[in-house]
C-alpha cells in the first residue's frame, strides 16, 4: 500500500469523527456539512476521490463510499419538506453510513490478509 493512502486514511480519521457527531447530534436536514465544515468538506471529496483511482479494490469501494455519505448528507440537507420525502433522505443517510463502514472492515481484512 502506498504512504500517499496511508497518509489520506489519517487525515480523514478526524473528519470521520466529525461526522459521527453531525449524524448524531444534529436533526436530519440540517446537517450542513458542506456549508459549515467547509474545509473538511472539502478534505474529505478530495480522498474519496483520491481513493476511487486506486488499483486496490478495497481501497475504491471505501472511497465510493465516502462519496455516497457526503452526497447522501446534501441530499438530506436538500429535502424540501419534512414528510416522507425528508424521512428516506434521512434513511439513507444511515444506509450510506452503514455501507461505508463495512467497506472499512474490508479493506482493514485486506490490509491483515495481505500483510501490507
Amino acid at each position: 500500500m502506498s504512504d500517499n493512502i496511508t497518509v489520506a486514511f489519517e487525515r480523514v480519521v478526524p473528519i470521520a469523527t466529525l461526522l459521527a457527531e453531525i449524524i448524531t447530534y444534529t436533526r436530519p436536514g440540517n446537517y450542513a456539512f458542506r456549508t459549515n465544515h467547509a474545509e473538511q468538506y472539502v478534505m474529505w471529496t478530495e480522498t474519496a476521490a483520491q481513493f476511487e483511482t486506486s488499483g486496490v479494490h478495497s481501497i475504491k469501494t471505501v472511497g465510493y463510499h465516502m462519496r455516497r455519505l457526503s452526497d447522501a448528507l446534501e441530499k438530506a440537507d436538500n429535502a424540501v419538506d419534512r414528510g416522507r420525502n425528508a424521512m428516506r433522505q434521512t434513511l439513507a443517510v444511515h444506509d450510506a453510513l452503514r455501507k461505508l463502514l463495512r467497506a472499512l472492515d474490508r479493506y482493514r481484512e485486506w490490509v491483515v490478509q495481505s500483510g501490507v
